[in-house]
């Protein structure tokens, strides 16, 4: 499996717009054949913060997905929506998940 999780800080003026439009980035990527789970998590106490956990199959499914003509529209899209600086991006492997078990 190849995991990612990230943590995005959110430009408050775009937090309804990429909440409303990561839904759909999160839908597209799910249904990619290589995609495992595809899921958005929002900070209950800081709304701007929001995290993307990410399980492709291996890194190919993974790089099929940033390939994908929606991907690059989203990200083109969403790019000024998030504080850059602000990133925190981890490339992970499982210690354990009932999957692998």
């Amino acid at each position: 499996m190849y995991v990612i999780f990230s943590i995005n800080k959110i430009k408050s003026e775009h937090l309804a717009e990429f909440v409303e439009q990561v839904r759909v980035h999160a839908i597209n990527s799910n249904a990619e054949p290589g995609c495992v789970r595809y899921e958005v998590l929002q900070d209950v106490d800081d709304p701007e913060t929001v995290c993307l956990h990410e399980v492709f199959r291996d890194e190919a499914a993974f790089a099929a997905h940033q390939d994908a003509g929606y991907y690059r529209e989203w990200m083109e899209r969403s790019r000024d929506w998030r504080h850059a600086e602000r990133r925190i991006r981890h490339v992970l492997d499982y210690v354990y998940t009932p999957e692998r078990a």
